[in-house]
């Protein structure tokens, strides 16, 4: 029998995780983000808009913030423009060491941190990165990334999520190939990654915290 619910390694599970997408595009930020992917090395002003529309709060209180991104950001050259869920065990174990290093970089320039990382990095390269913020990071790991003050500790949070992230979309890739199916007739494509971050986050906010408010309107139809 086909698998029908999307599961996740911590045990939670969504029946019917279309559903929950669907939802998430018509109420929560979809258009002036996951339009604005730029396959390219270098984080661009435009990026930065993009992120910000996500709510990264880039400048928001610090008006630097955005300047020291573009000055000091890492080349983006090693990170293949690749499925997360697609990458071999030889190559991951490569690749996981090279994304520790760029998040390590990006984390230590001052006031970015692991959300803002990694919501520039989806649209640099959107089939590798899922978006997590802190209440996702606890969410998979159990882990308050809060805590963690240095770079690398925040860094090593950020490959634990991932190693999480790539395990919970291949074990569930049956699913998200239905869903990515069922779901070509909303305007703007999206990647697996960014799929099973939006059922992360909808999971954490809409269930686990009850917080069913969005800017467009409040989640009603795929919540339990």
């Amino acid at each position: 029998m086909s698998q029908t619910s999307f599961m996740f390694s911590n045990g939670k599970s969504i029946l019917n995780p279309e559903d929950r997408i669907r939802e998430y595009c018509e109420i929560e930020i979809y258009q002036g983000y996951d339009d604005k992917h730029s396959i390219t090395n270098k984080i661009t002003r435009s990026d930065i808009d993009a992120a910000n529309k996500l709510y990264a709060r880039i400048d928001m209180y610090d008006k630097d913030e955005s300047k020291r991104i573009l000055e000091q950001s890492p080349d983006l050259e090693p990170l293949p423009n690749l499925d997360l869920e697609s990458i071999s065990e030889p190559d991951w174990k490569i690749l996981k060491n090279k994304i520790k290093q760029i998040f390590y970089k990006f984390i230590s320039i001052k006031g970015v941190g692991l959300a803002k990382t990694v919501k520039l990095l989806h649209l640099k390269r959107p089939g590798l990165f899922p978006i997590f913020d802190s209440h996702v990071v606890k969410f998979l790991t159990g882990v308050d990334a809060g805590d963690f003050e240095w770079p690398l500790e925040q860094a090593k949070v950020g490959i634990q999520t991932l190693e999480i992230a790539r395990k919970d979309i291949m074990n569930n890739i049956e699913i998200l190939s239905n869903t990515q199916q069922n779901i070509t007739d909303l305007p703007i494509p999206m990647t697996n990654a960014r799929l099973y971050d939006i059922l992360c986050w909808t999971e954490e906010k809409w269930v686990v915290r009850k917080n069913r408010n969005a800017p467009g309107g409040t989640a009603l139809k795929s919540v339990p």
